[in-house]
């Protein structure tokens, strides 16, 4: 990476350390039958009165400056957002209307910034403002190729690109993997090429679980097959190796800002045996826990997690065990929303044609549930 790149994403990291707000691609989902009007389930008060409007969602006006919100997706018309306040409250509505071609397929491809502060496709091809105006776009990435998570921030998209020389007619060929970011109002950036192979590694692969502008790193993982066999911390302003991770296979779960890891080994019929929490530089252990214990989601300050026992889920925190919110209905978890550096988490729960019911769970174990169903686009957090 030339000096220009580097100096670049300098100041991008700079930026957001001086003025920091406060989310892996999947699968689209078939717009279901709208929804009724938002509101807190334990505050019912707490709504404002919803404005007149022609568009298909209920308007909450343009975001409030200032204001850290989550967001989630109008079923039946996906590229409208509500933005809600982490008291539950809805704030905001914004239409990503230049999305609105493939709004029949988009699903949740929608990438939501750290606390609602930008948008963007789910392939990272498109970022928006926190107003919901396209500020760039580029060409669709290639398959494997996605810039896709964010950076804690919210000021850098990154991600890993796969770069494969010609294959010749017996599947010969080589394979670069570089680390890449992308700020919001410029194309991608290739920051450090990290590894070289003389042969296409089949169904080998890399993809970024966690970048953090805060720490000035990224974590990406190596899978095989559909298991996670290792890792390696970079430094994201240069891409220099700070450490590595390796495991013969499973499928742990990593904290949003790549620090901590959730470890679990099985038994012979798929059951968890054990997990262990630990940092994954240094290899400092945490917490253990025994049999039948599941690990979901970390917090955004890492002090909490979201765990299944049996079929509850439960938040917990990840120190003492101690319980401090469980879900009593045995509802199948579908994503968790983190709010960086905080206990605060969005816990969405599929219900009945791929909608989420939502309950926002705050770090001393109060929570309140919105009242309606929705989809939960792709945010900072699992």
């Amino acid at each position: 990476m030339g000096r220009a790149s580097a100096a670049l994403i300098a100041a991008v990291l700079m930026l957001a350390t001086a003025a920091c707000g406060s989310t892996t691609l999947s699968a689209a989902r078939p717009s279901p039958s709208p929804s009724a009007s938002p509101s807190v389930a334990t505050s019912p008060s707490a709504s404002p009165s919803v404005v007149p409007t022609a568009s298909p969602a209920p308007d909450y006006g343009p975001p409030p400056a200032g204001v850290d919100l989550f967001y989630v997706q109008w079923p039946a018309a996906p590229t409208w957002l509500i933005g809600y306040d982490w008291s539950g409250k809805p704030r905001a509505t914004v239409h990503l209307k230049d999305l609105d071609a493939g709004v029949d397929t988009i699903g949740s491809g929608i990438n939501v910034a750290p606390n609602g502060t930008a948008f963007a496709d789910g392939g990272g091809s498109m970022t928006f403002d926190r107003l919901g105006n396209l500020i760039y776009q580029t060409a669709p990435r290639e398959k494997g190729n996605l810039i896709s998570t964010w950076s804690d921030e919210g000021r850098l998209l990154c991600g890993v690109e796969e770069a494969m020389s010609t294959i010749d007619s017996n599947g010969n060929g080589t394979v670069d993997y570089y680390l890449t970011v992308r700020p919001l109002n410029g194309p991608p950036v290739r920051v450090k090429k990290f590894l070289h192979l003389d042969f296409v590694p089949g169904d080998m692969g890399y993809s970024l679980a966690a970048c953090s502008g805060t720490l000035n790193r990224a974590l990406l993982v190596r899978t095989v097959c559909c298991s996670i066999q290792g890792a390696v911390v970079l430094r994201l302003t240069d891409g220099a190796l700070l450490g590595s991770w390796n495991r013969t296979g499973g499928q742990p779960i990593f904290s949003p800002d790549g620090q901590e890891i959730a470890d679990p080994t099985w038994t012979a019929n798929g059951n968890t045996a054990s997990t262990e929490v630990r940092l994954i530089l240094g290899g400092t252990v945490l917490a253990r826990y025994g049999p039948g214990v599941v690990f979901e989601a970390f917090s955004g300050d890492n002090r909490l997690a979201v765990i299944k026992s049996g079929s509850q889920t439960q938040v917990i925190q990840v120190n003492s065990r101690r319980v401090i919110w469980r879900d009593t209905t045995g509802r199948t978890l579908a994503r968790a929303v983190a709010r960086p550096g905080t206990g605060d988490m969005v816990l969405a729960f599929t219900i009945k044609d791929q909608v989420d019911s939502i309950v926002v769970v705050h770090a001393d174990g109060s929570s309140a549930a919105i009242d309606g169903q929705f989809l939960v686009p792709m945010s900072w957090g699992y």
